[in-house]
């Protein structure tokens, strides 16, 4: 992970969002744990980590490249946002 720590590339962004969305969720679940009594199960934190990821997804300017809408397919994004202007 580290040798990517400074690539721009979709794929290494993708990794980076993934860990720090796991590693906030996460956390953020130990807490609630241990201060509010209250828990989700892991497949509700997998789902909160992956609506995380996707919307920080969609909020990112696309150029159409075929890999960028493989990465987009993959994650349940409509290919539409790539043709829009967010401008």
């Amino acid at each position: 992970m580290n040798q990517y720590s400074n690539s721009r590339k979709l794929e290494h962004v993708v990794c980076k969002l993934v860990l720090a969305a796991s590693a906030y969720f996460i956390w953020q679940e130990r807490n609630n744990r241990l201060f509010s009594r209250s828990q989700c199960s892991a497949p509700q934190v997998s789902e909160k980590i992956k609506n995380s990821v996707r919307l920080q997804l969609m909020g990112f300017k696309f150029q159409g490249q075929a890999d960028h809408k493989k990465v987009m397919e993959k994650w349940q994004i409509p290919l539409r946002a790539l043709d829009e202007d967010a401008g």
